[in-house]
């Protein structure tokens, strides 16, 4: 699949390198070929750090060299890395089921959600799908918000500054995060819903509550959503909530791990895609997982799903999502840019989301300065990023 790859062409090898590796072992031989050749150490080891993907990465790198000597001196800082996330991965296992204990004793029920889940019912441990904080969807949503809180900062949690930003957290998926009061860094967010209120998906708290899936953890009562809402929420967490900027490398595997499950009723899926407004956002996650990582999403699928455009612009707009996935890439130098790409490729009027956007509760945090300019202005601040702009051309026009 990944010989007709068009979108990471003008990736640096270590962004391919760190793609490939959340595919499967259909990839090892262009991970050995990467491998073998110049790598920026530094920059992997940076690039896996943001992605949470340390562990994996060293591990599958180390396999698919087996037989050809050591991995270069260049990739130990990747190996000290892989085992600090482990630590942190096993005391962040350890808090959920002291959090979901605590939880149990208010009589607070509460859902894992995106990576704790996958953990727990597709990987099998939170050392094989890292994570940088914990999710839990509330029963009750903000009528037992409260509680719940409570139960947590008496259990080990602690407050953050985020507790400062009340207008930003009013009608916000989930409350200000939790540390952990231990000084790990790990975090706890607590959901009240999946996305800010008045997103434009079909997709409720009480849609996944009713499709969920119970399970034991910890010794303790909780759920998880179902395969097909775990699968539809990391679409549109990916595609919509992060616009296609971050979380790729975790996403793709999420992606591939589901579906060696062997578990996905694809008619089905589609249906719910749809119905939920999130075929687009779908659609978009598919196919960068495919093209960049080598996950075999069915080609009809794809077809069910494609935003009505020309094969022309998915290449262009595929080349331009590719190359904003990561800070060391040939990055769209205009937020403005980047919007107006997304809105093209999403398809939000045709997709039925109305007028709402992911970025509506965050310009504030989204838009640089530049981007509030006057026109001429920003022009001349463009101008001197010539070299910026120049790079990104040739990245989605030529490939």
């Amino acid at each position: 699949m990944l010989d007709g790859l068009r979108g990471g062409r003008a990736l640096s090898p270590e962004a391919r390198l760190l793609l490939l590796s959340a595919g499967g072992a259909e990839n090892d031989d262009r991970l050995r070929t990467l491998v073998s050749g110049p790598i920026d150490w530094e920059r992997l080891c940076a690039l896996a750090t943001r992605e949470r993907a340390e562990p994996v990465l060293y591990e599958r790198l180390r396999k698919v060299s087996a037989g050809r000597g050591a991995l270069p001196a260049g990739a130990a800082p990747l190996e000290r890395l892989g085992r600090v996330s482990q630590f942190r991965m096993m005391h962040l296992e350890q808090r959920l089921g002291e959090s979901l204990a605590a939880l149990a004793r208010e009589r607070v029920d509460a859902m894992l959600l995106k990576g704790a889940a996958l953990a727990l019912t597709v990987y099998g441990s939170f050392v094989r799908r890292p994570m940088s904080d914990l999710d839990l969807l509330l029963r009750g949503g903000a009528a037992v918000a409260g509680r719940a809180r409570a139960a947590l900062l008496a259990s080990g949690w602690a407050t953050t500054e985020l507790e400062q930003l009340h207008e930003f957290f009013e009608g916000h998926q989930h409350l200000p995060a939790l540390v952990d009061a231990r000084g790990t860094g790990v975090q706890l967010e607590l959901h009240t819903a999946l996305f800010f209120e008045g997103h434009p998906f079909r997709l409720s708290p009480e849609d996944i509550w009713s499709r969920s899936t119970p399970i034991i953890a910890f010794g303790q009562r909780t759920s998880v959503p179902s395969v097909h809402d775990q699968l539809l929420h990391l679409c549109l967490h990916f595609a919509w909530s992060h616009m296609m900027a971050t979380g790729a490398w975790r996403a793709f595997r999420d992606l591939h791990t589901l579906l060696g499950t062997g578990d996905i009723a694809w008619d089905d899926f589609v249906a719910l895609a749809r119905s939920s407004r999130g075929g687009s956002c779908c659609y978009w996650t598919f196919r960068l997982a495919a093209q960049l990582s080598g996950v075999a999403v069915p080609s009809q699928v794809l077809e069910a799903l494609k935003p009505p455009l020309p094969e022309f612009a998915l290449e262009r707009l595929e080349r331009h999502f590719a190359a904003n996935l990561f800070p060391t890439e040939p990055v769209c130098p205009s937020v403005a840019m980047a919007y107006t790409m997304w809105r093209v490729g999403v398809r939000p009027k045709w997709s039925g989301h109305g007028d709402v956007r992911p970025w509506d509760r965050t310009d504030d945090l989204l838009f640089d300065e530049t981007t509030r300019m006057s026109g001429p202005r920003r022009l001349a601040e463009h101008m001197r990023n010539a070299r910026g702009w120049a790079r990104y051309a040739r990245a989605v026009l030529r490939g």
